[in-house]
């Protein structure tokens, strides 16, 4: 049995309050990627993990990510996908939790769908005393149970649950850093210093300098300098773009593989500046480590 079953069971509502605390965003399957897009391209002014796609009678019928624009951008090139609607890009998962429903359900969906993300619902009868409408009021990602473990006293080291830091070399394209990360499933990835290297999809760099994020990606392709390249170019022409030169680079937080446990990865994770953590590389070693939200809930809680 999982050390931590007791977690397991708190009902949504308790272990994450404060999401019913903030407006619920959700969009219309008919909106377009213009429209929808910057929810998730705002960077820590905003932090979205996802967003709800509804029905006109406001069901939930799906969801969307970073991934699901980014590659609907690769595929129809600008400006046509600007035009692609939320039904046409998004995940046609329509499972919903209701707030009382045990957190461990939410930990099922992430598993099954590999999406941290999803829509809380209640039961409305507000369109009549016999019309039972079931709307989503608020959603949960997984950043959203990361206040539960800073405060539970999780003692596990995070070397123990760490991921390999995945990094490809600065003069790396954009679009092959997208394939890359597209390819392996990961939302983060290392860009090293080692500019000479033939090996784009090195492994272990030589020396870490900053992380981009599918965030990051998304926030340039939607910028004026991004719209304009494409727009003059098509999308192939960010293949000829050198990443390290014009994304926006992420400085991650050093922590201490034995000294930092769970609890407090997860307290350092809570601040939205804090996409990930790396590991202090002790002497000998490199720069190859990375702890995210992802690690932090699911392989502590899983």
């Amino acid at each position: 049995m999982n050390r931590y079953h007791d977690l397991l069971n708190i009902p949504i509502k308790d272990v994450a309050a404060h999401i019913f605390r903030r407006p619920c965003l959700s969009v219309d399957s008919a909106s377009t990627m213009l429209q929808l897009a910057p929810f998730l391209a705002i960077g820590p002014q905003i932090y979205v993990d996802g967003l709800i796609i509804t029905n006109k009678s406001k069901k939930s019928i799906g969801r969307l990510g970073s991934k699901h624009i980014i590659s609907n951008i690769l595929k129809s090139g600008y400006p046509k996908c600007l035009e692609i609607t939320a039904e046409q890009m998004m995940d046609d998962f329509a499972g919903t939790l209701e707030m009382n429903s045990p957190l461990s359900n939410a930990l099922e969906i992430f598993t099954k769908t590999r999406f941290a993300f999803v829509p809380i619902t209640i039961k409305d009868y507000s369109f009549g005393s016999k019309a039972e409408q079931v709307v989503a009021i608020a959603s949960l990602s997984i950043r959203d149970i990361l206040p539960l473990l800073a405060k539970s006293n999780i003692d596990i080291p995070v070397k123990d649950l760490c991921s390999t830091l995945i990094s490809v070399d600065r003069n790396t394209s954009i679009r092959n850093a997208i394939d890359f990360m597209m390819k392996h499933g990961i939302r983060n990835i290392g860009i090293n210093e080692n500019a000479d290297s033939d090996d784009s999809n090195n492994t272990y760099p030589t020396k870490m300098l900053r992380i981009i994020n599918d965030r990051k990606i998304l926030e340039f392709l939607l910028s004026h300098n991004g719209r304009e390249l494409m727009q003059r170019n098509g999308a192939t022409s960010l293949t000829d773009i050198g990443s390290i030169n014009h994304l926006d680079m992420i400085t991650a937080t050093k922590v201490k593989r034995d000294a930092t446990n769970v609890s407090r990865a997860a307290e350092l994770l809570m601040d939205i500046h804090n996409p990930c953590l790396t590991l202090e590389a002790e002497k000998g070693e490199k720069d190859n480590f990375i702890v995210t939200p992802w690690d932090i809930v699911m392989k502590t809680m899983i």
